[in-house]
């Protein structure tokens, strides 16, 4: 038999050795900076220094799998992933339900609502029929407007496409997070107010969380860093503008 003191060393080992496992994170293969964004195959943003810095603190070993959010979610799913970000308990809970799905606490805060021209704020929800939003996006607030038909949902696969097309008017407002939409807005040489954010209409505030089905405990990890290093956290929120 063995003694305690080689059982103990076994699971030392055992737990070193899980601690040295590369953990594959499935994460969005688009760009929503400040967020996130994947360059040359690299993820990039708020999200990958905010797991980073919980890995080489716990001692684990990230690798990212950037992948269309449909087959995100597929794989998520399929038990081919340890961990997902962004996720949320209300994002495709049908596709979900009888997955034993473990949500961190809140990882990220965001905002998603109306923007529109500056011309137009403050003119209510009235003159909008028309709206554009990403592929996978959700508006939340103008659902049952979307389903009675009064307003006609518009998807792009590029937020470059929806604000070109807020801005040429093909679209009458975009549903959208504003930080994000200030960002591309520098990026394609425009002002970042040449679309604003109407607080007035229905938005959603809330938060990106991580997840998994595979690991829990590591979860469970996870939140004592977002409590431990609270100001951290705070400062990596501060670099990328959150």
């Amino acid at each position: 038999m063995k003694t305690p003191l080689a059982l103990l060393l076994c699971l030392c080992l055992g737990l070193d050795a899980l601690a040295q496992e590369p953990l594959r994170v499935g994460v969005e293969l688009q760009p929503y900076r400040p967020f996130y964004d994947v360059q040359d195959g690299e993820y990039r943003g708020y999200a990958r220094e905010l797991l980073d810095a919980f890995a080489a603190e716990r001692g684990y070993r990230f690798v990212y799998a950037p992948l269309p959010v449909r087959r995100l979610l597929g794989d998520f799913l399929g038990g081919r992933l340890d961990l997902k970000f962004p996720d949320h308990p209300q994002w495709n809970a049908d596709r979900k339900a009888g997955h034993a799905i473990r949500y961190s606490r809140p990882a990220a805060p965001y905002v998603d609502g109306i923007l529109v021209k500056p011309a137009h704020l403050g003119q209510g929800q009235a003159r909008i029929r028309l709206l554009g939003t990403q592929n996978g996006f959700t508006p939340w607030p103008y659902l049952e407007e979307i389903r009675a038909g009064r307003i006609k949902l518009i998807q792009a696969n590029q937020i470059d496409s929806l604000l070109r097309m807020a801005m040429s008017d093909r679209v009458d407002a975009v549903y959208l997070n504003p930080r994000v939409v200030a960002h591309h807005l520098r990026q394609l040489g425009l002002a970042p107010d040449a679309l604003v954010f109407d607080a007035q209409l229905a938005h959603v505030e809330d938060h990106y969380y991580l997840s998994s089905i595979k690991r829990p405990q590591l979860i469970a990890e996870f939140d004592r860093f977002l409590l431990e290093r609270a100001e951290l956290v705070g400062e990596i929120r501060r670099r990328h503008g959150l």
